[in-house]
């Protein structure tokens, strides 16, 4: 035969059977990740006393939230809510203690926050197991699930644990205040309480949702030995190396980054379900899932335990892992260094299946070049088709925020527009492939990323290697077993939907998880992550050719009707619910140089509501409404409001020894009694050695002073009525006009109109409503 000689002629072929059991093996692997991401059932308040029960954590939970007002940092609600966290420590039979400390964060934003901390020793004194979550709400919500979950499950942890026999290792329980405001209590705890120096493992809960699964999305710098003892002692396990990975990528921090930086191990869980939830109003009692409230206890109990009985917490290995459970029953893991020895082992033997398969002439070089050719044109066709579709739904208005209300039906929009992909592109190069052809192609690609990924980032790889070394085992029914001119038959579709179903185990609770963490902005990267798990199919819809035109039509009528319907349907339903609303702040703002009051809406769209628009008249102001914003604001008159602004006043100034310098001693104090004041040095300014009540501020993170247009921010959060006291530097000589801002969170009485005017499909959120007052100061040299 000759070596560009096409495909061999078909013997004869299965027809459409089996391409639709290939479909429906991948419809039932969907169908138990979906199973495995549910978090377990919870367990009654009857449970015995050393296991976790949702429904007393639960209680635990809705005593804590008390009347369910939000209560943030500093606040008197929070205040509040640490009495009652207070109370339930000591009714577990601890002795907990109160820990206050003033701090800063590298953003510039500083609070004093007050921790609660409780311990229970162990049998051996010394290294100790931390159990962490924060206690403190955003502004605009109350934080039930973000993180009053977190804090109900580690007073019934240490509620389960001081019923069991005494553990190893002491644990420490702390609930911090100021995660909020930039993970201030875990720096106080880890610069100030001294049985920080005893930690060497932490376990943090913390929750970006409502529900879901709790997910151990982030291990410590070394989490080989970390991740044995999960996956040994946690009976519904959800992690992976992929979501580690990527969450290192992203500008996300918990408590956790800071006991990372400390040194601790260990690990970090949350949920992520009803986004749309997170850090709104609807973070409620009511919204708090039981189910997750559950997954949360079985994920950190079993942890915490096994932590605390490791026997040498002062040496602990090096090493990490790559590692995912199979539809939330067990974990596969194996050391990270042993990624790339594995992805070359599979490619060799890979390339050595398909070297044979020639040798037999049962595959020619023009048909494996059409393979390959083939796999790299369905993802490029599935990223051309993904961000044109993305364009076009931004376009006209499907997609006005990255978690609109119809999510199901533009995730469906997406997978199934992949889906027509593949089957397409496949069509057009079954005949010139063939079937040996395409998966040829199609492994010999997926071997090569898994190796490059095995390299680059191993924690990534597995979602490629796993699939790729099942392929090379089912490939020996091409290489080994099937004569010359079967290889349509029976055990090709071994071959073709071995590797298939693997790819579905490792990509589908991946893909199923991915819109709840990334949203809109990621649909493109589903399209392509889809049509890549789908790429094994491609050898299969040959069989497409040789089945009965009646049959073929109906397949092809459903693989691009489903799509565009899909695709209808995200264009028509509305983009917002009072389930998923739109978050929109309503602000009034007072300049106190000029006197001048004005509304602010900020609509995360970047679209004013019309029943906003009808209430009053807004105009656009895309610059902001500060020199630092960035954000689009609608800005709308409003009355002078008698309220007193702000002060920043100079203490004391001095040149420095260089000439080249001046040092000042300034006091910032809200007159009104704010509990939140800024100041803000403009660019170019030279503001350096900034410190707060004797503790530094900074290093200025980069990302900060790109939000704020290069200005250098200063914000006290907890902001005392004598004021804060500031020291820094400016270069000698220049002077230097400053913004002094204070803010409280609720509305004047005169704005009650535009919050009822407000429609039931937006909502407040993070800093939520407020009232601003600024003023300018200028520093002379």
């Amino acid at each position: 035969m000759a070596l560009f000689g096409g495909r061999l002629a078909i013997e004869s072929s299965p027809g459409m059977p089996r391409i639709l059991l290939a479909l429906a093996l991948l419809a039932a692997v969907f169908f138990l990740s979906l199973e495995g991401l549910r978090p377990p059932a919870r367990v009654l308040a009857s449970a015995p006393e050393t296991e976790f029960s949702a429904e007393r954590a639960r209680e635990v939970l809705r005593r804590i939230l008390g009347n369910g007002a939000p209560h943030p940092v500093g606040s008197p609600a929070d205040d509040a809510v640490r009495e009652r966290a207070v109370a339930e420590f000591t009714k577990a039979g601890y002795t907990p203690k109160i820990e206050t400390g003033f701090t800063c964060d590298e953003f510039g934003a500083c609070a004093t926050v007050k921790n609660v901390v409780a311990r229970l020793d162990g049998t051996t004194p010394g290294n100790a197991v931390l159990v962490s979550a924060h206690y403190d709400s955003v502004p605009a919500g109350p934080g039930a699930s973000d993180d009053g979950v977190g804090t109900a499950c580690v007073i019934e942890i240490a509620r389960a644990i001081k019923a069991r026999p005494k553990l190893t290792h002491p644990v420490i329980f702390l609930l911090n205040e100021g995660e909020e405001a930039g993970r201030l209590g875990a720096h106080v705890f880890v610069d100030s309480d001294p049985w920080a120096k005893e930690v060497r493992a932490a376990v943090n809960i913390d929750n970006r949702g409502t529900s879901g699964p709790s997910v151990m999305f982030e291990t410590g710098s070394a989490n080989a030995w970390a991740l044995e003892l999960y996956a040994e002692h946690t009976t519904y396990p959800s992690a992976s190396s992929i979501s580690y990975t990527v969450y290192k990528l992203l500008p996300n921090e918990t408590d956790f980054t800071v006991y990372k930086a400390a040194g601790y191990q260990g690990l970090n869980f949350g949920f992520i379900g009803d986004v749309a939830h997170y850090h709104t109003p609807q973070d409620n009692f009511e919204n708090a899932s039981p189910a997750s409230i559950q997954h949360s206890g079985d994920n950190a109990l079993p942890s915490v335990i096994a932590l605390a009985k490791y026997p040498d917490l002062s040496n602990l290995p090096t090493g990490d892992a790559v590692y995912f459970d199979i539809v939330g029953r067990k974990v596969v893991w194996w050391p990270a260094r042993w990624g790339l020895p594995i992805a070359f082992a599979v490619l060799v033997l890979l390339l050595f299946e398909i070297g044979w398969i020639f040798y037999n002439k049962r595959l020619t070089l023009a048909a494996l070049l059409w393979g390959l050719a083939g796999w790299l044109v369905i993802l490029l066709v599935a990223a051309g088709a993904g961000f044109g579709l993305h364009w076009v739904l931004q376009r006209v208005g499907s997609l006005p925020v990255n978690w609109t209300a119809h999510q199901l039906l533009v995730q469906a929009a997406f997978w199934s527009l992949a889906a027509a992909v593949v089957v397409f592109v496949s069509m057009a190069l079954a005949r010139p492939a063939g079937l040996v052809g395409l998966w040829a192609g199609v492994w010999i690609w997926w071997a090569i990323a898994a190796a490059l990924l095995a390299r680059i980032e191993p924690g990534l790889s597995y979602v490629l290697l796993v699939p790729a070394g099942v392929a090379v085992i089912g490939g020996a029914t091409f290489a080994l077993w099937l004569k010359p001119g079967s290889e349509e038959k029976r055990g090709a579709g071994l071959a073709v939907m071995a590797p298939l179903v693997a790819a579905g185990i490792v990509t589908f609770p991946l893909a199923i998880l991915l819109y709840d963490a990334m949203g809109n902005r990621l649909l493109a990267g589903v399209s392509i992550a889809i049509a890549l798990l789908l790429t094994p199919l491609a050898p299969l819809v040959e069989d497409l050719k040789t089945s009965r035109p009646f049959a073929r039509l109906v397949f092809l009528a459903v693989a691009s009707g489903v799509p565009a319907l899909a695709i209808f349907g995200s264009v028509v339903a509305p983009a917002y619910s009072a389930k998923s609303p739109e978050r929109v702040n309503l602000e009034y703002k007072l300049d106190a140089d000029d006197g001048k009051g004005e509304w602010l809406v900020q609509a995360e769209s970047g679209k004013l509501p019309e029943p906003l628009h009808v209430a009053t008249q807004f105009r656009r102001k895309d610059d902001g409404a500060f020199p630092w914003s960035m954000r689009r604001v609608f800005v709308a008159d409003a009355p002078r409001l008698v309220m007193n602004a702000p002060t920043f006043t100079i203490l004391e100034s001095s040149v420095g020894a260089d000439s080249q310098s001046r040092s000042y001693r300034a006091l910032l104090r809200s007159e009104r009694g704010a509990p939140s004041a800024s100041v803000l040095f403009p660019p170019n300014s030279g503001i350096a050695a900034m410190r707060a009540e004797g503790v530094s501020v900074g290093p200025r993170a980069e990302l900060m002073r790109r939000y704020l247009r290069g200005w250098t921010l200063f914000r006290c959060l907890t902001m005392p009525a004598k004021g804060v006291e500031l020291t820094f530097t400016l270069p000698a000589g220049k002077p230097v006009e400053v913004y002094v801002v204070d803010r409280t969170y609720e509305l004047p009485l005169e704005g009650m109109y535009l919050q009822k005017a407000r429609p039931f499909t937006a909502t407040r959120s993070q800093d939520g409503d407020g009232t601003i007052v600024s003023r300018r100061v200028q520093l002379l040299p």
